[in-house]
């Protein structure tokens, strides 16, 4: 981990020895340009030699935070703007700062506060346990889920959407339902979320977490038990080196019903971000989420926004084709079900969708014209579905969804035990599995796709010629398209649904560079 501090003073000097996995530089505000030139000479001495005829490796000098702990004005900064990514920019706490321009480097990096008590030692710890390279994030599924034996209510199981009981949980806290598998500890600390809901009556519910120390097979240390008030938020673990791992229990008492999804557990930023550093999270009433991280970039126009395909592993997905167009972007993901919940959902999960997307356009003073949407396979559904609402520049997909009902229906003779999740989306949309559901399914996409007359927008698609999971997609776009002022073009490849996935790839990086030196005389994405 690298670290710059502008300061006064290194807060370095006050240890005797830093961390060997971290690196600490230090300059004064007004000795910030000497500071990159020496910096500079050393790092590229440290460069290979080219063999003959071969240009000089390209230099890159970058830091995981910037951090000012001494007043000092914007201007100061300019010469480390590309030296940062955004939210890794940090200004101690109790320092006061001379903002610049509207959009200089505070606003393009998101500067941020380093909100933390204690000396600069707990400050530079802080930093190092939030800072960490990799996202990670998982689940405690339903299918590992045992109910008390003692529980003489009724069970029963919304496919992987949620389980259900009903009937009497008792006067006082019990045991209800218990996590086959253990919850594992790492380096960092954990965020847990638990997707619960109350459908009638008046139950309570507890979530104990009983440690267990590392290395015995039966020494339990004592349990955390959090109320329905704290899941409301997701709850952190703290890193702690003597537990091996957690048992996870549900207790509850009361009468009614109630309904639980899977146990999420994270890698955690303490506050920093959700998955990644900036990243933020939204749930409903039900507890279900989608997850959303927006990055300035050079704050000059298309803004992109890339809606992540089917992921079993939770986090982030597309940010390194994203970063390398150097234009704002924003990654938006869908942690539900086994790998998506398709962006589809309740009225207030899909209105949050909107809301972030044009919060991250007024905060860079973009027009929705000047939006481009895009996604790869589940991605192409919340592509499509949300444009709709912005009538953007273009759109981009690969392999695109609309009838995901059709996609249920074809499971039993196409795809045998395959893809099943897309039989938990029409359960979690519709609460139904007959025709009528699927067919209510297909109409949900098109009854939001037809309120768009689209007469600026460009749709680039490529499809797969013989698709396994909605191969009628791409006709019936260009169908539903063809009396509007769209522009469109499709590209096809042989294979299904799943054949040619760096073909496709590489041909979604290719469009957008053709949009942006279209649209904005950009030669160099």
């Amino acid at each position: 981990m690298k670290v710059l501090q502008i300061g006064s003073q290194s807060w370095a000097e006050s240890l005797e020895q830093l961390p060997e996995d971290l690196d600490w530089y230090w300059t004064p505000t007004q000795e910030i340009s000497d500071f990159i030139e020496v910096l500079t000479e050393t790092e590229r001495a440290k460069l290979p030699v080219p063999e003959e005829d071969k240009p000089q490796p390209k230099l890159r000098l970058r830091f995981d935070v910037i951090l000012i702990t001494e007043g000092l004005a914007e201007k100061d900064l300019e010469p480390l703007v590309n030296m940062v990514e955004p939210y890794g920019l940090y200004v101690d706490k109790g320092i006061e700062l001379e903002a610049g321009e509207p959009y200089g480097m505070f606003r393009r990096k998101i500067l941020r506060k380093l909100d933390v008590e204690g000396d600069s030692k707990a400050k530079m710890d802080f930093l190092q346990l939030t800072h960490f390279e990799s996202q990670y994030g998982a689940k405690l599924k339903l299918p590992d889920i045992d109910i008390n034996q003692d529980f003489q209510g009724d069970v029963f199981y919304d496919g992987h959407v949620a389980v259900h009981l009903k009937g009497d949980f008792g006067q006082d806290f019990r045991p209800l339902l218990t996590f086959r598998y253990n919850l594992g500890t790492f380096p960092v600390a954990l965020e847990i979320w638990l997707e619960h809901f109350k459908v009638s009556g008046n139950p309570e519910i507890q979530l104990e977490l009983t440690p267990m120390q590392k290395g015995s097979l039966y020494r339990f240390m004592e349990p955390t038990v959090l109320t329905e008030e704290q899941l409301k938020e997701p709850y952190v673990l703290p890193r702690n080196e003597e537990i091996g791992f957690y048992t996870v229990s549900v207790w509850a008492k009361g009468q009614g019903e109630l309904g639980f999804g899977p146990l999420h557990w994270r890698y955690s930023r303490i506050g920093m971000g959700r998955f990644v550093l900036g990243g933020k999270r939204y749930s409903d009433e039900k507890k279900q989420e989608f997850i959303y991280y927006f990055n300035p970039g050079d704050m000059k126009p298309p803004m992109n926004v890339y809606f992540s395909g089917f992921r079993p592993a939770e986090g982030f997905e597309g940010y390194g084709i994203m970063k390398s167009l150097e234009r704002p972007f924003m990654l938006i993901g869908d942690p539900r079900l086994e790998g998506g919940g398709f962006y589809i959902g309740s009225p207030e999960l899909e209105a949050k969708v909107v809301e972030v997307i044009q919060e991250s356009l007024d905060y860079l003073g973009f027009d929705k014209s000047d939006l481009i949407l895009s996604g790869l396979s589940m991605g192409t559904f919340g592509a499509l579905y949300y444009a709709a609402d912005f009538d953007p520049y273009a759109v981009v997909i690969g392999k695109p969804f609309t009838n995901v009902g059709d996609t249920v229906a074809a499971m039993k003779l196409k795809r045998p035990d395959e893809f099943e999740t897309s039989a938990d989306v029409l359960r979690n949309v519709t609460g139904g599995t007959d025709e009528e559901s699927i067919q209510q399914l297909n109409q949900r996409f098109w009854d939001k796709f037809n309120q768009s007359s689209f007469d600026q927008t460009t749709f680039a698609i490529a499809y797969m010629e013989n698709d396994d999971y909605d191969g009628q997609a791409t006709s019936r776009l260009i169908e539903a398209l063809s009396d509007k002022k769209a522009h469109i073009y499709a590209k096809g490849y042989e294979g299904r649904h799943n054949d040619n996935s760096r073909a496709i790839n590489k041909w979604f990086k290719r469009q957008y560079v053709q949009l942006l030196e279209d649209g904005y005389g950009r030669k160099d994405g």
